[in-house]
């Protein structure tokens, strides 16, 4: 039954989906979960379950745990790891949990300006787009920081239909967990927050004054999750650390891949030949149109909120650089797809002859259905090829289904560790690959660097120079890309699935 307003109307009932928004949750746990068992990866599945094991045994984010984008992200999937212990899987599973909150947040976002078919349709890009359909999933702290970027573009919309300043705080302070999870991705929230106050005070006619006081607001909420951060950094002394893994080294990748600031390469990166190129098109044009009708004082109340949102979603696009692989390019366009929605609603409420505004929306939507068809073809195959994987029974991997030949090698690499003399068990093991995920399968010592993988010189100088003096000294258990990496040494077995095969070496007796 309809309920009855004061005045003695029927009041509107809220559509289906506002009533149900837990829905998109439970569907994208559907969707999403089973691939979380799919793959692993050595090296981003790595870099990411051990600074949580390490967080997780009381040590120190930084100093004695390298972690490459925010500390956030680590303590929450710490968290998880206290709980269910070491596992790949747990790790995975909270991270499609955080998939479902984005989903919930995701249409929270853009309900404001899209009709229940179109929020739809920007959910099925949602569910559609995702990589780990053809790769596997990848616990990332983007995943974590999209959620934080949606909830801050939430809360600056009604910030902006309400005036509510308490709005505004909260959008602060979203940002600052944002920049938490994943430094770059709360630091661009700065230029969209301060972008948005410009441009709302200039069309409301706000004093000076009255925007410095907003700005304050926001900023004191942004800066609650760095401040703690400064705190932690300064007590456990880990400042050195941090600035040179999350910046030092962050910002050295990024020139070297990103094409050493060569135009082209920039150009290529941020414009790929991609599907999720129409997300970034789309919202340049959403954008200028909507600060052109401002400029002439026309539909602030759509418009301006309209833009903020829309700023959002162009802060995320700088994820698109240095690397545009299609996990970068999908979480990037997320905070967008409620643009493409936007346009294609107004494009079929325009008023056009059914056929043109049939075709329309073709072009718009061809390349991203494309996409969608692509990961539907692969998820496909996935599934009718599940007889030719395993539920792997190796520790820290356990649940996660391997090919045949990949889980007989993570094996034998068991067998090999089983295989150290009992003198040299006690001893240190020394993770001399680029991959961090065997370190799941040593034993658990006290760090004696923060770096767990080798890559040489690029975070830490002196890496190389440690390291030789570590093994004069101490002579650890190696597993590194040669059977004799040190004068002495031999092979008990190794890692036959990567390129060059991986050695585990034990010292002279």
């Amino acid at each position: 039954m309809e309920r009855k307003s004061e005045t003695g109307g029927e009041m509107r009932r809220a559509p289906w989906l506002d009533r149900n928004g837990w829905s998109l949750f439970v569907i994208t746990l559907l969707c999403f979960a089973p691939f979380a068992f799919f793959g692993v990866d050595l090296h981003h599945d790595g870099v990411m379950l051990k600074p949580a094991m390490d967080v997780a045994a009381g040590r120190i984010c930084f100093r004695d745990t390298f972690n490459q984008y925010g500390f956030l992200s680590t303590f929450i999937q710490s968290v998880i790891v206290r709980i269910f212990g070491g596992e790949l899987l747990a790790v995975k599973l909270l991270t499609v949990v955080f998939y479902g909150l984005c989903a919930m947040e995701l249409d929270r976002f853009w309900r404001r300006f899209l009709s229940v078919p179109f929020r739809w349709l920007m959910m099925v890009l949602f569910w559609g787009l995702a990589p780990f359909y053809l790769v596997p999933m990848h616990p990332w702290s983007s995943v974590y920081a999209m959620y934080f970027m949606l909830l801050a573009g939430t809360m600056t919309v009604r910030y902006l239909d309400s005036g509510s300043r308490k709005r505004l705080f909260c959008a602060g302070v979203a940002a600052g967990l944002a920049f938490g999870c994943r430094q770059p991705c709360g630091l661009v929230l700065v230029i969209a927050a301060a972008m948005t106050l410009g441009v709302e005070a200039w069309v409301r006619r706000s004093s000076g004054r009255i925007l410095l006081q907003k700005a304050g607001v926001w900023a004191a909420g942004a800066v609650i999750v760095p401040a703690i951060l400064a705190a932690y950094l300064t007590i456990f002394d880990a400042w050195p650390d941090y600035i040179r893994q999350c910046f030092i080294s962050v910002g050295k990748f990024g020139w070297e891949r990103g094409g050493a600031g060569a135009l082209e390469s920039v150009l290529l990166t941020f414009f790929p030949a991609e599907g999720f190129l129409v997300f970034p098109l789309v919202s340049l044009g959403v954008f200028f149109h909507a600060c052109s009708e401002l400029f002439r004082r026309r539909g602030v109340r759509l418009y301006l909120p309209l833009a903020a949102a829309v700023l959002i979603g162009l802060a995320s696009w700088h994820q698109f650089y240095p690397v545009p692989c299609i996990r970068h390019l999908y979480w990037a366009s997320v905070p967008m797809m409620g643009v493409l929605a936007y346009l294609c609603e107004r494009v079929w409420r325009s008023g056009r002859r059914r056929a043109v505004r049939v075709a329309l929306l073709i072009v718009l939507l061809i390349l991203p259905g494309l996409e969608v068809g692509y990961r539907a073809f692969g998820a496909a195959i996935r599934i009718v090829c599940l007889g030719e994987r395993e539920f792997s029974t190796t520790p820290g991997m356990r649940g996660m289904l391997m090919f045949h030949g990949e889980a007989r090698d993570f094996r034998e690499l068991e067998t090999a560790l089983a295989r150290v003399p009992e003198p040299f068990r006690e001893r240190y093991y020394l993770n001399m690959t680029a991959d961090a995920l065997f370190c799941r399968l040593f034993p658990d010592r006290p760090a004696v660097h923060p770096m767990y993988v080798d890559w040489g010189r690029a975070v830490y100088p002196d890496y190389p120079e440690f390291m030789m003096e570590f093994v004069r000294e101490h002579r650890p258990v190696i597993l590194s890309r040669k059977p004799e990496p040190f004068p002495g040494y031999r092979p008990v077995g190794g890692f036959l699935r990567t390129k060059p095969v991986y050695f585990l070496s034990i010292p002279p007796f």
